[in-house]
């Protein structure tokens, strides 16, 4: 910043225009006032307009309208019957603020529209409102320029198979010294070649923070390539890019949910998904094994219609990517019409199969492949959330050692009277969850995600126009997936809990329903080894011994080693005879083990163990 700029604390340049417009009883002047503040960088005009009548009257008016379309912008009446009547009226000016990096030759160019003042019979038409003012002392502003883009071999380099990313609202952040501005922001989208150039105010600014929207960490994690935001003292900053990395390149998941709990020969809708949460594109097949005691109607159900083959509904999807301008859209939503037959009653389960194609680079093989079963109960609320797992009993269980993703599945549905244009949901995540773990799996609109406090997530679905209830059932269901880790470990009794708030459009939040996991440990947990050999603990936790019992079959003896989590033997027990021993916590210290039973051949099973 030059030492001259901080002398000049504000610089004022007032513009009087003489035009005059007259038509028989009118007399008009435009009178715009423009001023230059250099705390703030830039230019502002008020446009008023010193119009007299005469040979006015009580009850008289004036009018100044839109010389095209006889928009109305300012009037006034002769309350008091003045002759000649003196008037000043507003008139609209299109651009009232002009910072310093949008002038003209050093002009403030301001322009107003083109207006007729209408006083009785008379009409003073094609007043022409463009002014400009001549800043002396601009304020200075630098580039920071770069390219947002795909990088595929992970080399920090943009070459070989590398996609640019075309439309990415890049942004700037700048904090600011100015007597009367703390910060200011400015952004640009990135073109087809993925090539961004932002103008950053220079004059006042201490640093500033170079980033693209938020919806994007949701995809691509930080790398040392390319961080979530630059931020730099200096100006001008060239090659500012954005080398985003993919986590996966393919990785085809499938998942299914409900509009809420089943009754007997009552209709519902089920919702089988397909998800890419990769950046390359996956097509295939969607598969879904219906239980013999429901009713498939294919009209009630969500276009397109599906291939029907006996039991199994089939679609085809094509192109599914994590990668898409301006939302997260990576899946493919069916939304089925069932009903569950007449004899269907209270505490059955009505079980189904979720299966989609395998693609061959395909990162995750599990999760292709999805069962579940629904209770048939009672009547639900539309907007609700569930969990997977949902764990056991009441307080959803879930094993200690059991440090799997949980997946959250938050549903919504507009049984109002009209079309809901905008929909948000506000997601709060439990503080034992760690929020960078979040991952978008599923979702039946395009969603653009965003970050609005630390663990607090907020989906909005922008012009979703979901059709409400009435006018068409079977498209007024939504709903939203995402996965999320715990921290771990988490002490026994821990408690994960997750409810969301729901706002379509202007309406008030409506608030899901709270779900539940409990941290638990369940006596006599079993561990498989691959031969299938079972080994049980009690108690696990324990304080001073424990039981292992061990279906060995022909495999004894054998021998038993505990490490700790280095990989550090800290006991071994050879030629064990018994199928049931006891381990003695004798000189070992509190802490997380793993144990591993084994014959000289072969690994009869292994597992975890937790000394208090």
């Amino acid at each position: 910043m030059k030492s001259t700029y901080l002398l000049l604390l504000l610089s004022c340049i007032t513009l009087s225009v003489k035009a005059q417009y007259v038509q028989g009883d009118i007399n008009a002047m435009p009178q715009p006032s423009m001023n230059h503040d250099f705390n703030t960088c830039s230019s502002t005009c008020n446009l008023m307009y010193a119009i007299t009548i005469s040979n006015s009257f009580l009850g008289d008016s004036v009018k100044i309208k839109d010389e095209s379309s006889g928009t109305l912008y300012s009037q006034d009446i002769n309350s008091t019957g003045a002759n000649p009547w003196y008037v000043f009226l507003p008139v609209p000016i299109f651009n009232m603020v002009i910072t310093d990096d949008q002038l003209s030759a050093g002009n403030a160019n301001f322009f107003g529209p083109l207006v007729k003042v209408v006083s009785g019979l008379d009409t003073a038409h094609n007043i022409s409102n463009f002014y400009s003012n001549f800043v002396s002392s601009p304020c200075l502003y630098g580039n920071v320029s770069g390219r947002v883009y795909v990088d595929y071999n992970a080399d920090c380099s943009f070459n070989g198979a590398d996609v640019p990313l075309q439309s990415i609202n890049t942004s700037s952040y700048a904090n600011l010294n100015s007597p009367s501005v703390s910060s200011i922001g400015a952004g640009g989208y990135s073109d087809a070649n993925g090539m961004y150039n932002i103008t950053v105010q220079e004059t006042w600014m201490t640093d500033y923070s170079v980033y693209i929207p938020s919806n994007y960490q949701f995809i691509f994690p930080s790398t040392a390539c390319s961080p979530v935001v630059y931020s730099f003292s200096t100006l001008p900053q060239s090659n500012v890019d954005f080398s985003l990395q993919c986590s996966s390149n393919v990785d085809v998941q499938c998942y299914a949910g409900s509009n809420g709990i089943i009754r007997p020969n009552i209709p519902f809708y089920l919702f089988p998904t397909v998800s890419n949460t990769g950046c390359d594109v996956a097509s295939g097949q969607l598969k879904l094994l219906l239980d013999n005691r429901v009713v498939f109607n294919p009209i009630l159900s969500s276009v397109p219609t599906p291939t029907i083959s006996g039991d199994t509904l089939i679609w085809d999807y094509f192109n599914l990517t994590n990668l898409s301008s301006g939302g997260y859209w990576n899946s493919f939503f069916a939304n089925v019409h069932l009903t569950p037959i007449p004899t269907v009653t209270i505490g059955d389960n009505l079980c189904f199969k979720v299966i989609t194609t395998i693609p061959a680079s395909d990162l995750n093989i599990t999760n292709n492949v999805y069962n579940f079963c629904l209770p048939v109960v009672n009547s639900y609320d539309p907007n609700f959330k569930e969990v997977s797992p949902a764990g056991a009993g009441a307080t959803g269980g879930i094993d200690y050692f059991d440090d799997s993703v949980l997946n959250y599945t938050i549903h919504f549905q507009n049984t109002g009277t009209a079309a809901a244009y905008n929909i948000s949901i506000i997601d709060t995540l439990d503080a034992n969850i760690i929020p960078s773990s979040l991952k978008i799996v599923g979702s039946s609109h395009t969603v653009t995600p965003e970050w609005i406090a630390p663990g607090v997530v907020k989906f909005n679905f922008y012009n979703i126009f979901l059709p409400d209830s009435t006018s068409n059932e079977a498209a007024s269901h939504g709903s939203i997936r995402f996965e999320v880790k715990r921290i771990f470990p988490l002490a026994i009794g821990t408690e994960i809990r997750n409810k969301a708030e729901i706002y379509f459009d202007f309406n008030p939040a409506i608030v899901t329903n709270s779900v539940l996991n409990t941290i638990e440990y369940i006596l006599g947990t079993s561990e498989l080894s691959t031969n299938s050999n079972q080994i049980k603990v009690y108690p696990n936790p324990f304080k001073e011994s424990t039981l292992f019992v061990v279906d060995a079959g022909e495999n004894i003896p054998f021998n038993f080693t505990l490490t700790d989590v280095q990989g550090k033997i800290v006991k071994s027990i050879q030629g064990i005879n018994e199928s049931n021993f006891q381990l003695s916590r004798e000189g070992i210290e509190n802490g997380i083990y793993f144990y591993s039973i084994s014959t000289a051949n072969i690994v009869l099973g292994t597992g975890k163990i937790i000394i208090e």
